[in-house]
């Protein structure tokens, strides 16, 4: 597995609430990078995860 940090548009911190700001983070992340999938939000980042190593090689 890999895992990487994506930062979100500046436009998502006016979200004060954390269940919008998921789905939204969610959305974006299907929208822009389809191939990984979020773990988890942190201070306006993604974590994310796909299949793979560090070269990008799937079994």
């Amino acid at each position: 597995m890999i895992e990487r940090w994506f930062l979100l548009p500046d436009m998502y911190r006016v979200f004060e609430d954390a269940e919008t700001l998921k789905r939204f983070a969610a959305a974006f992340m299907r929208r822009y990078y389809p191939e990984w999938t979020p773990i988890k939000i942190k201070q306006y980042r993604v974590l994310a995860q796909k299949e793979g190593d560090k070269n990008e090689h799937v079994q």
